[in-house]
């Protein structure tokens, strides 16, 4: 499951901020941020490139979860699809690390949160903007049966 990123940039490091406060944890370029969900092989965090400054979203998918619950050939194929894939409607996949207890995708950052959690907090959709919604979702599910992949979860 590695990837052809720098030799260098495969194991996070910690380093100290500018302001000299308390470190700061990387990998690659790439500064973590908070948690913003956790799910069954591990959990999404916000990152910034320390460059560019451009906001991503780091998967870090714990290895040892991911071989006790026997997904190893689910995770390299979604890893596969994703860095194929070219959709206005499907999260990009930007690079991917690799150290010996975690595998990092670095992915594009999308602001809302997940759909479900929209609808429970501000209860019912209007019309308009769930039909929206909906051609954004068929839109996305349509490219992915185009190109012989079977999606079972699915965020809109």
């Amino acid at each position: 499951m590695d990837s052809k990123s720098d030799k260098d940039s495969r194991s996070s490091r910690m380093s100290k901020t500018d302001s000299g406060d308390k470190p700061k944890l990387k990998i690659g370029h790439y500064i973590i941020g908070e948690t913003l969900g956790v799910g069954t092989f591990g959990k999404v965090k916000s990152g910034i490139h320390e460059i560019s400054g451009h906001k991503v979203a780091l998967k870090i998918l714990n290895r040892q979860k991911i071989k006790t619950l026997d997904v190893v050939g689910k995770i390299r194929r979604e890893i596969q699809n994703l860095r194929l894939f070219r959709h206005p409607h499907i999260i990009k996949l930007y690079q991917v690390f690799s150290t010996p207890t975690d595998i990092f995708m670095i992915m594009e950052y999308v602001s809302g949160g997940e759909l479900f959690d929209y609808i429970v907090k501000h209860g019912r959709l209007k019309e308009c903007d769930a039909r929206r919604f909906f051609q954004q979702i068929i839109s996305g599910v349509d490219y992915c049966h185009r190109h012989m992949v079977v999606h079972r979860d699915l965020k809109p």
